[in-house]
């Protein structure tokens, strides 16, 4: 699944990246999928107790009990802010972390959720595609730092409930640090589940071998890198939802053209310390909602999802 990005030429077409999103895990956490520190909660329950059915579907997947424990002890001794960086300290748990990681995130997939209205700032972006595709225009480009498929799934089911003979495979969705396998719907793909239907502890192996932790992507970023550093120098405008701006993951997005124009994202509950760092990080060079606005109300106050 994972397909290389080093010394790869894009050249993404005119017009094509007029808009470019860039998700954090914020841009899934209406849906009921955990932030940093509640995955590690999660995680750190998922592995206490032997017997419980989740860790007998890790012990199923062929990870001895020891190293579950293990796992289980270290990471909740470490107290880290996320499963990224614990798994970055520590490679040896690399394997069983991403297990985990699908297990839950696998486990919160539920499609009636997924087509709720309420705050599910998904149908603002079905709009707005809809008015793209009937123009004949390329809707935004979406580059996202989650392994979650949901949105993949919401497009796809949008795309191919909406216009006949039209498919979500032509949904630009670009997972930078990998994710959940594929859906049933990818039909390249043999080994596709399906969204919000669970899957064995063998298909949940085999989804969380598309994940990759940051320090996987220390000498590699992965072609889905590559062509989101090219969407987001070529894009007239970048919204960035949802995201926390860790400045890691910042500099893998390579920006060096900072600028309040074209550059506009969410600021949910993010701290004044952050957005101070940020500040000097862009050189001021990004436009930041109120930091009490949820995205559905962002963009919908902003305007943002408007054609370019």
């Amino acid at each position: 699944m994972w397909e290389t990005g080093k010394n790869l030429a894009v050249h993404l077409l005119p017009d094509q990246c007029r808009t470019v999103l860039v998700l954090g895990a914020g841009a899934s956490a209406h849906l009921g999928f955990p932030l940093g520190p509640q995955l590690c909660s999660a995680i750190i329950n998922y592995t206490s107790n032997p017997s419980t059915s989740s860790f007998k579907d890790l012990l199923a997947m062929g990870f001895p009990h020891q190293v579950i424990c293990s796992f289980h002890e270290q990471i909740k001794k470490s107290f880290p802010n996320s499963i990224d960086e614990f798994l970055s300290d520590r490679p040896n748990f690399v394997d069983v972390g991403r297990a985990a990681i699908a297990q839950i995130l696998i486990g919160c997939e539920n499609e009636d959720q997924l087509h709720n209205r309420g705050d599910n700032w998904y149908g603002l972006l079905r709009n707005r595609f809809k008015t793209d595709i009937v123009a004949n225009r390329y809707p935004p480009m979406i580059v996202t730092f989650n392994y979650d498929l949901s949105l993949d799934k919401f497009l796809n089911d949008f795309v191919a409930s909406t216009f006949l003979g039209k498919s979500g495979e032509n949904v630009k969705i670009f997972h930078v640090h990998g994710r959940l396998g594929y859906l049933d719907y990818e039909a390249r793909n043999p080994q596709g589940r399906s969204y919000g239907k669970g899957a064995s502890p063998s298909g949940i192996l085999a989804a969380s071998q598309g994940i990759r932790v940051p320090s996987e992507l220390d000498m590699d970023h992965g072609r889905a890198m590559v062509v989101a550093q090219t969407a987001i120098k070529q894009a007239r405008r970048v919204i960035f939802l949802g995201f926390a701006y860790d400045p890691s993951n910042l500099e893998r997005l390579r920006i060096e053209d900072w600028d309040r124009k074209k550059y506009f994202g969410t600021a949910y509950k993010l701290e004044g310390a952050r957005v101070e760092k940020l500040g000097t990080l862009t050189g001021n060079g990004i436009s930041l909602a109120d930091p009490h606005l949820l995205i559905s109300d962002y963009l919908v106050s902003a305007n943002c999802l408007n054609d370019d």
